[in-house]
């Protein structure tokens, strides 16, 4: 057999080695042109990075449009105590790029500086509809876990059935929570403070869903149950609310209403990375002391309270609520929003899957469901639901 003679590679191209090799392993393969397959795989590539670079772009040209530069902050607003009105306030720490203040006359903890009334309209338009399956589905099934919960747990209305009873959600959304209960109750109606949301409530579910704000808008009539379901801490003006609430419902009608829970042992060892922690939407936390309070001065009565849920502790590696302090407010708001909006879209490619669980992963939620209810039966969870009635 005939020595291949050596020659150093600086005395021809690396290309014609690497096909002297290629041809003298692949005897009698048909070859193309160089590197095409290869080619094609690398602009697949980059097409699909592109796409994720042009989406984040669109992302980071919202938030840079929603918060006008200037020396103002005009994005921002500073509040007194949202319940009663107080300015006294104790600082309890920094909670991402804003303050956590608990009032001295109420005992009310909320965040300020906040954004500004103009900017969270805006970002509630931009929530997109739940045209995909997969996040109906599971907007669909917490809705289910609160229709579920209410029937175990709420108190028997005295004379009243459930089938001649009128049932109004304040902040329906896309009207998954009346689509349940419209079966069980003589009318259901939704009151909404985004037109797209409402809009998509009446076209998809054929539901009564007006698009109003009730501080600005006159609302006539009286049901016999109101619900409020992740509202309370979006309120501005949670005594107003509860106030409007009193009034349009019928001598000895109830309140259903739902609201994290600061004194959660999941907030007490996560801290500020604690999930329900979220500056840019939600302006206040309650306890059940707080809360119940804000519910008799408002003329509620046989007020009981309820908690479940415990946070995750992967969220103590989510990344929750970090800023760089260096940076002016307006950076660090939009370092806030952008990491927020990154760690909830991965969040929902995870709960893709929902409703095809194996009877392992069933078992393991079912095994969860057990311990969590162990922990907060003290009053522990995460998520306060709290059930009221009108004198």
């Amino acid at each position: 057999m005939k020595k291949r003679r050596f020659r150093p590679r600086g005395s021809r191209p690396d290309h014609s080695n690497r096909e002297d090799r290629e041809g003298h392993h692949d005897h009698g393969r048909k070859r193309g042109w160089p590197g095409r397959h290869d080619g094609r795989e690398r602009q697949h590539g980059h097409g699909s990075s592109g796409r994720e670079g042009r989406q984040g772009r669109e992302a980071a040209d919202f938030w840079s449009r929603l918060l006008v530069p200037g020396e103002a902050n005009d994005f921002l607003e500073k509040s007194p105590c949202p319940a009663c009105g107080q300015i006294p306030a104790r600082i309890l720490g920094r909670l991402g790029p804003t303050l956590l203040r608990k009032c001295r006359a109420c005992s009310l903890l909320y965040v300020s500086p906040r954004l500004a009334t103009s900017v969270r309209e805006e970002m509630l338009r931009r929530e997109p509809a739940p045209l995909a399956s997969e996040r109906n589905l599971t907007l669909r099934h917490k809705m289910a876990e609160h229709m579920e919960r209410m029937n175990r747990e709420m108190p028997k209305a005295h004379g009243l059935n459930k089938r001649s009873a009128t049932l109004l959600e304040v902040g329906c959304r896309w009207g998954h929570f009346l689509q349940l209960c419209r079966p069980h109750y003589r009318s259901v109606e939704g009151l909404e403070w985004s037109k797209e949301r409402a809009a998509f409530a009446r076209e998809r579910f054929d539901l009564q869903v007006a698009a109003t704000d009730i501080f600005r808008d006159p609302w006539e009539g009286r049901y016999n149950v109101i619900a409020a379901w992740d509202v309370m801490e979006r309120e501005a003006h949670p005594a107003e609310f509860l106030k409007w609430v009193h009034d349009h419902l019928e001598p000895g009608g109830q309140l259903l209403l739902s609201t994290p829970n600061y004194r959660s042992i999941s907030r007490r060892l996560l801290r500020k990375r604690w999930s329900y922690f979220e500056p840019s939407r939600h302006l206040c936390y309650f306890t059940p002391g707080t809360l119940t309070a804000l519910l008799r001065k408002a003329g509620f009565h046989d007020v009981v309270v309820k908690t479940s849920g415990l946070s995750l502790f992967r969220d103590w590696f989510s990344g929750f609520n970090r800023v760089d302090r260096d940076q002016d407010a307006r950076e660090q708001w939009l370092e806030n929003l952008r990491s927020r909006e990154t760690i909830e879209s991965s969040r929902k490619e995870g709960t893709a899957g929902l409703g095809h669980e194996t009877a392992f992963q069933k078992a393991g939620k079912r095994v969860g469901a057990f311990l969590s209810g162990l922990v907060t039966a003290p009053g522990w969870g995460d998520q306060m639901r709290v059930y009221a009635r009108r004198s």
